[in-house]
């Protein structure tokens, strides 16, 4: 029997930038969709209109795996490579919990608090303009 993965994705999106709001489990399977979702994020709009800065939001992610956390270092490397700032949020109490090295991984990567997420008013709830829900089934 082999396991089926899920991850659902919710993206916010403001005039200075997108948070994209991940739930499930974050595998090299999931991962690889949430690397085309940044994709599309930062290459489908033209610049200025794009963002400035991408949030992925991993406060309800319930399982991590190495490839997993690879695929958000290639998620980093595209969003970077398209001139857009990505960040990493909702991990702060969990990184005790994680595996060894699923957390030191997620060590090379941005991570904000709530606190300094709090004072990015590029993401303040008064500034949202739509949210979009995508459904993402792994098997």
């Amino acid at each position: 029997m082999h396991a089926t993965f899920t991850m659902q994705l919710a993206v916010e999106r403001s005039g200075r930038g997108h948070i994209v709001r991940a739930a499930g489990e974050l595998s090299g399977r999931t991962g690889s969709r949430l690397v085309r979702l940044v994709e599309r994020l930062v290459e489908d709009t033209p610049r200025p209109a794009g963002p400035g800065a991408l949030i992925i939001d991993l406060a309800q992610i319930r399982r991590f795996d190495t490839d997993g956390v690879e695929a958000l270092h290639r998620a980093f490397g595209r969003a970077g490579s398209a001139g857009v700032s990505m960040f990493l949020t909702g991990l702060e109490g969990r990184r005790s919990l994680l595996p060894h090295d699923v957390d030191g991984l997620l060590d090379r990567l941005p991570v904000l608090d709530d606190v300094e997420l709090a004072e990015l008013d590029n993401f303040s709830h008064t500034g949202r303009t739509g949210v979009r829900h995508l459904a993402i089934v792994g098997g």
